[in-house]
């Protein structure tokens, strides 16, 4: 709608009423008037709209009725966000003025920004009034009319532009629209005959004319349109299309598919118009036992033929639509990238497709992407801290993830935030920023009370270093509740309860852990049984005075990490000894 926004006013060369105002007021009023309406203008000009709406208040107290400053203080409302108040001093204004068009148009223009469209009718159709020839206004109101259903009113204002501007293409698409919504298929058509006439040249509308006759049934007007066309233009792109439709409801199959096939791949066809044509192509082949492989030939043809953002897209939709193999879809991904850098859809979906290959250095690459297209999503950020924190790159991942929660406001995911600060406290702890990672840890946990990963690290590290058991049990037991089949949850627990000297407990939980009846060969097999593990299981059964366990696991221990020495010395002592 052309008057959707408030427009800025004009200065006025002559304020006839404000002289008439000032002429009723005693000559001090009248001075303090003039000065502080003018201030307040020059405030509003410099964009100190707080204070131009001071001043144009005190100019109230002078002149309660004067509707230039009730205009002024209305347009200024809006810029303070006091929308309905502003309203409603323009409508004094107006109520004051009525053959201002100024006012008019500042209050039209409000109703519409309040999407008041009911109430903006009545004062287009005054403003209208005021100034005729403004062929924007009667626009305004065709659109007005048509979405309150008042096509009658419709038509006539879109007469009202013709007798200023003449009849045009717009103006009888239009109207001819309208007709067709009523049922007024005989007035709809003479519209555009009588433009025919008018405009004998212009081949756009014996191809509207066609496509009216098509719908109609009336295949010899159809046939007469086309006709037209093809003596005057043979080449027009929306002639093949109503030839195609003509073949279709003639039933010519063989004539419709060639029809089809050379719109889609005439060198001028537009993006919009192949993406139509592969629409039909794909209803036509439905059903058929290679109809899916013709089709993604064909779009493979097409992404060449037109390398364009629209031709990728297509393809990758239809592509996932037919359940191509991932690898495959990844790597029209990859091309969409080329030619559409910003494209979400299509980032977001390989970065998920790189995590779960684990392929770091391609996430990394999808993510650095983006944030470039998009640096206020915090999804990227996060990822590619995990992809360089995976990549040892530990200083470059702490920047990413810390940069990523600037970018966090009020209304980020804050289970998202907590898991950027459980990252953070990880990285920081293996740089030995101990401090610095409790502190992240912390933060953590007042987003997200219930972050298992980060209740279970704290808890480790803080019985690593001996500290806080008491924290450390409670966290790493509340880990455990929220995953109670978490093998490093279990074992995190076991080894807190050994720091605190509760053997028999820690036996407890490292037994769910490296189920003592199991194989060798089954718990050297278990990827989730680290050496780490291992050597806690024996460390705990050392203490509960079973060392023919505690040796097996040692032993297991040092098969998962040859050379380890603290295990060797355990073994050759036969005995637990602290690190």
């Amino acid at each position: 709608m052309a008057l959707t926004v408030l427009p800025m006013p004009a200065r006025r060369k002559k304020q006839a009423t404000k002289q008439i105002v000032q002429e009723q007021l005693a000559p001090a009023e009248a001075r303090r008037l003039s000065y502080f309406y003018q201030e307040g203008v020059k405030k509003k000009l410099a964009g100190k709209f707080s204070e131009a709406a001071d001043l144009f208040q005190y100019c109230i107290g002078i002149a309660p009725n004067d509707p230039d400053v009730l205009y002024e203080l209305g347009y200024t409302k809006f810029y303070l966000n006091q929308d309905s108040l502003g309203t409603a001093l323009l409508r004094q204004a107006v109520e004051m003025d009525n053959a201002n068009p100024r006012y008019v148009h500042a209050l039209a223009a409000a109703h519409l920004i309040r999407h008041e469209y009911d109430e903006a009718i009545p004062v287009i159709e005054r403003l209208a009034k005021l100034q005729p020839r403004r062929s924007d206004v009667l626009y305004q109101l065709v659109e007005l009319y048509k979405s309150n259903g008042q096509t009658d009113k419709a038509i006539k204002a879109l007469e009202r532009i013709e007798q200023h501007e003449g009849r045009s293409l717009q103006t009888s698409m239009q109207k001819y629209a309208l007709y067709v919504d009523k049922g007024r298929h005989e007035d709809a058509v003479n519209v555009l005959e009588q433009l025919r006439k008018e405009s004998p040249y212009d081949m756009r509308i014996p191809i509207a004319l066609g496509k009216h006759y098509l719908a109609f049934g009336k295949m010899d007007k159809v046939l007469e349109c086309i006709e037209t066309v093809s003596r005057n233009d043979p080449q027009n792109v929306e002639l093949r299309v109503l030839m195609m439709d003509y073949y279709a409801r003639t039933h010519q199959e063989e004539r419709r598919a060639h029809m089809r096939d050379s719109l889609l791949y005439a060198p001028g066809t537009s993006d919009d118009l192949r993406t139509r044509m592969m629409t039909v192509l794909i209803d036509d082949l439905k059903g058929e036992e290679d109809g899916q492989q013709r089709i993604l030939e064909t779009l493979d043809s097409l992404v060449h033929l037109s390398p364009g953002v629209m031709m990728h897209t297509l393809r990758v939709s239809y592509m996932m639509y037919a359940q191509q193999p991932e690898d495959s879809i990844a790597h029209a991904m990859r091309q969409l990238l080329e030619v559409n850098p910003t494209s979400e859809d299509a980032l977001s979906r390989l970065m998920v497709y790189y995590i779960e290959r684990k392929q770091m250095e391609d996430v990394a690459e999808i993510c650095r992407m983006g944030i470039n297209a998009n640096p206020q999503s915090l999804s990227y950020y996060f990822y590619l801290g995990v992809a360089l924190s995976q990549m040892k790159q530990s200083a470059q991942a702490i920047e990413t993830l810390q940069n990523g929660l600037r970018q966090a406001t009020q209304q980020s995911n804050r289970g998202q935030i907590s898991d950027f600060y459980e990252i953070l406290g990880e990285l920081y702890y293996e740089e030995n920023r101990t401090e610095q990672a409790f502190a992240a840890f912390d933060s953590c946990l007042v987003y997200k009370d219930d972050n298992a990963a980060c209740l279970n690290n704290y808890a480790y590290y803080l019985s690593l270093r001996n500290e806080r058991l008491d924290d450390a049990e409670r966290m790493s037991y509340y880990a455990i509740k929220i995953e109670p089949l978490n093998k490093t949850y279990l074992d995190t627990y076991a080894w807190v309860l050994f720091m605190r000297e509760n053997y028999t407990m820690a036996r407890f939980y490292i037994d769910r852990v490296v189920p003592p009846s199991q194989s060798d060969s089954v718990l050297l097999a278990d990827a989730e049984l680290h050496s780490e593990v291992l050597e806690h299981a024996g460390d705990i059964y050392a203490l509960n005075d079973n060392m023919e366990v505690a040796l097996r696991y040692w032993a297991l221990a040092l098969q998962k990490e040859p050379g380890n020495a603290l295990l060797e010395r355990k073994l050759k002592l036969k005995k637990y000894i602290k690190e």
